[in-house]
């Protein structure tokens, strides 16, 4: 059941990412040889017009293989192949994959925050007795704006905050009645856990189109979120899921590649999450958690493909930009010898991740 939940998700946006590609290709007038699905030997293909569509064995990846992405071997190049286009196209070919994944996140963002109910960390809905927010002045009903200078907008950006915590004293900006107070919150850490707490607690936000739970109608611990206001706080989630990203992309550089999770520990945490959630608590929130995941590794796809390593996406458009400075592309055998190292990097970290994933499986 684990691994049919993570290939849902892994199919879905691998799908879409690929879409963008083949979109972007389509709109360029470059020809489109294969546009495939998972890696490995074919199981099942067909021909319709130019372009051969392939579901392949290993269901890790996929491809938009175009024309002109490698000379032939005359050195001509068709007029619909992919190098003979301006820069433009192919910077929006290239791009196209991670555009795809940023608009699926966001319209998962905006569905979720339209349909579900979520905690909405601005706002104090009480704090606990003796308390490190109590302990500051803090009141119900204020709305915080900022932590160590960094901005709140959404739950995750508490969490953000408060991974940077160390136990020393927070500055905590709130809006009260329209007026600006700066708390001083010395944080606690959690016994068990060892995370660091403010100790309050937060108002539940009732998207535009859901419902306050029976029982809870007019109570002071939800509020009612208009339509306009439910789309902006899926915009800002998207957001916090992008600096997030890049937040764990900069760890690695501080607490090394422990800390990054492959396919195998995917199926471990997403899959056993998402099994536990349909085992316990039904269809609706099994599809709920199920959507946050999907958000949260298109967003992590789109990120990644764009990052400036050879032979993803994010190094093709250095090299566009390289060729667009020269006003004349480096040469292709070169170019080509460079995603390919990049290409045996990225599979033997693959390799490295793997083998962390499994030591993580045995550990726990």
């Amino acid at each position: 059941m684990n691994i049919l939940f993570v290939l849902l998700i892994f199919t879905i946006i691998v799908l879409v990412h690929e879409l963008g590609h083949f979109w972007a290709a389509r709109r360029a007038g470059i020809q489109v040889e294969e546009f495939s699905i998972g890696m490995g030997p074919r199981i099942l293909k067909f021909k319709r017009g130019e372009t051969i569509y392939s579901l392949k064995a290993l269901p890790l990846g996929g491809s938009c293989r175009m024309l002109g992405e490698d000379e032939d071997e005359e050195g001509n190049v068709n007029e619909r192949s992919l190098n003979r286009k301006p820069i433009g196209w192919r910077v929006l070919v290239m791009a196209g994959g991670s555009v795809m994944n940023f608009a699926l996140a966001l319209i998962i963002a905006i569905i979720m925050s339209l349909f579900t109910t979520y905690a909405e960390p601005t706002v104090v809905n009480f704090t606990g007795e003796n308390s490190p927010m109590q302990a500051a002045g803090a009141q119900i009903g204020d709305r915080i704006t900022s932590v160590n200078g960094r901005s709140v907008n959404v739950r995750g950006d508490l969490t953000l905050a408060m991974l940077r915590a160390d136990g020393s004293p927070m500055s905590v900006t709130v809006d009260r009645d329209g007026a600006t107070h700066t708390l001083s919150v010395r944080p606690i850490q959690h016994e068990e856990s060892e995370n660091w707490l403010l100790g309050f607690g937060m108002l539940n936000a009732v998207g535009a189109f859901a419902s306050v739970p029976a029982g809870l109608v007019g109570t002071e611990i939800y509020r009612e979120v208009g339509f306009f206001e439910s789309v902006a706080v899926g915009a800002q989630n998207l957001s916090f899921i992008v600096r997030a990203t890049f937040t764990a992309i900069g760890r690695l550089f501080t607490h090394g590649i422990s800390e990054l999770m492959g396919p195998i520990g995917m199926v471990d945490v997403v899959g056993g999450e998402m099994t536990e959630v349909a085992t316990n608590h039904g269809f609706a929130a099994t599809f709920w958690t199920g959507m946050h995941f999907t958000m949260f590794l298109s967003v992590s796809l789109g990120v990644l493909n764009l990052l400036p390593i050879p032979a993803l996406d994010g190094g093709r458009l250095v090299f566009l930009g390289i060729e667009a400075i020269r006003r004349k592309p480096l040469n292709p055998e070169m170019e080509g010898k460079i995603h390919l190292a990049g290409f045996a990097l990225m599979m033997g970290l693959f390799v490295l991740v793997a083998y962390n994933d499994i030591v993580r499986l045995f550990q726990s």
